[in-house]
């Protein structure tokens, strides 16, 4: 492949990069999500939290290792959003049974208010923009970015 063959940064008839769609789409959803928190009594939690440690606790305890294992961050990034949201009163923390250096992690009431919460705000946002596109480009955007948010198939010889 020659240098003149390689694609350009930007899309068909100079459109934006598609990296740069999606990066300003996001930024879009957390925008919004953000204002909608403020206007709770959870204003201050950020986004951060909500998506990681508060989403996950919603299925019940668990330990920081497995929410950092399915948000796909360090245990150390976790370990300062649990720090934080342990002061302030959104979840417990308890040895474990099981391992003595382990902890488990539940919500406390006022987590539990703030994790349906933070469902409610994604619901809305998404249910938004589903109106916005059609269903029909919704269900297909959906499944084409799950399609590509999937490692890559590793070939068997």
């Amino acid at each position: 492949m020659t240098k003149d063959s390689l694609p350009v940064c930007d899309g068909a008839a100079g459109e934006a990069p598609l990296v740069a769609l999606l990066n300003r789409v996001s930024a879009r959803f957390i925008e919004s999500f953000d204002a909608r928190l403020e206007a709770t009594e959870f204003a201050g939690l950020g986004f951060a939290h909500s998506r990681d440690v508060l989403r996950h606790l919603g299925d019940g305890p668990l330990r920081a290792s497995q929410i950092a294992g399915r948000c796909e961050v360090t245990k150390q990034a976790i370990s300062l959003q649990i720090a934080q949201l342990e002061r302030t009163g959104y979840i417990r923390a308890t040895p474990d049974p099981t391992d003595g250096r382990a902890r488990i992690l539940t919500l406390t009431e006022r987590g539990d208010r703030a994790q349906r919460t933070v469902v409610r705000l994604f619901g809305e946002i998404e249910a938004e923009w589903r109106d916005q596109v059609g269903p029909d480009a919704w269900e297909h955007l959906r499944a084409g970015l799950e399609t590509l948010a999937e490692p890559p198939s590793v070939p068997s010889e």
